[in-house]
């Protein structure tokens, strides 16, 4: 009989995402033994973490060194948050399904459209760049913390409105703070945004996480996260991706921007060569930059 402790991060959302894990495994394999470990992050004493820092190899840094100090077995993330780089030792051992990717706009209680005196807040600087499309006579501002503490901001007034995930609100149960769905082309979510990574160490293997692990997600991972993986300096230049699966076919829609200029590209292919749309769309977008 097999037990495991799952990590997660300390936050309401995280512990939602590995009970959503746990049962999975859980319907694999009745006899395993699971216990959840939650790991506070250390930087958050001293700064509240955002996907900039999340992909700067800061967000999962706790639950990296849980792993390797043998504090945990597994730990969850949201795919979303996680360097394009994993540190040595550490590995991807599975892919849920994916859930909503999709980001919405939040307005305050009692509100029916943004106040053009306040800024809309939201985290990720693709979610700024995009929106700054969406609302050019808005100032699209930065916010940080988890997404109670972003929502009490909002409702105290500092915002006229926040983008935050779908699946965020749906998770806590406050999918009716929902205003206006936008869609992954008019704001393209991070990649991952949406699936769950299972983590271990490198060359362990857990055959429970067979009940876990989502073919057409790991796909998905694969073009979105290639895509990611061809730029530099990814914390300053916004930089998403996300693929979708229909027959066999993967269409990806790609965004990119230096700070200046925004590029989005898309691309269908064959499901199988999932590496090759993001290595051909990263080319392309390079491209444009260097001669369009």
């Amino acid at each position: 009989m097999e037990r495991l402790r799952i990590g997660c991060r300390d936050n309401a959302l995280a512990v939602i995402h590995a009970k959503r894990i746990m049962q999975k495994i859980k319907r694999a394999d009745s006899s395993c033994q699971l216990d959840m470990v939650t790991v506070a992050a250390a930087e958050e004493q001293v700064l509240e973490l955002t996907e900039e820092t999340a992909h700067n190899g800061t967000f999962a840094g706790e639950l990296d060194r849980a792993l390797l100090d043998g504090s945990i077995d597994l730990a969850v993330c949201d795919l979303g948050k996680l360097p394009p780089q994993l540190p040595p030792g550490i590995s991807i051992a599975a892919y849920s399904a994916r859930s909503d990717a999709k980001d919405t706009l939040v307005l305050p209680r009692g509100a029916e459209h943004p106040d053009m005196e306040r800024p809309i807040g939201a985290s990720g600087a693709h979610r700024r760049m995009q929106e700054g499309v969406l609302y050019p006579r808005f100032d699209i501002a930065p916010i940080r913390g988890d997404i109670q503490s972003r929502l009490k901001r909002l409702d105290c007034g500092d915002y006229s409105a926040l983008i935050l995930s779908c699946d965020a609100l749906a998770r806590l149960g406050i999918r009716g703070r929902s205003s206006r769905v936008f869609s992954e082309q008019e704001i393209v979510p991070l990649a991952g945004q949406g699936i769950l990574a299972v983590m271990t160490r490198e060359n362990e293997v857990h055959d429970c996480l067979s009940g876990v692990d989502d073919f057409f997600s790991r796909c998905c991972a694969k073009a979105e996260r290639t895509f990611i993986e061809s730029f530099e300096d990814i914390c300053n230049n916004p930089v998403a991706a996300f693929a979708q699966i229909q027959d066999n076919e993967m269409q990806l829609t790609v965004f990119y921007s230096d700070g200046e200029r925004s590029c989005k590209r898309q691309l269908t292919g064959p499901l199988s060569e999932a590496r090759k749309l993001g290595e051909r769309l990263a080319r392309e977008v390079k491209q444009w930059y260097e001669h369009g």
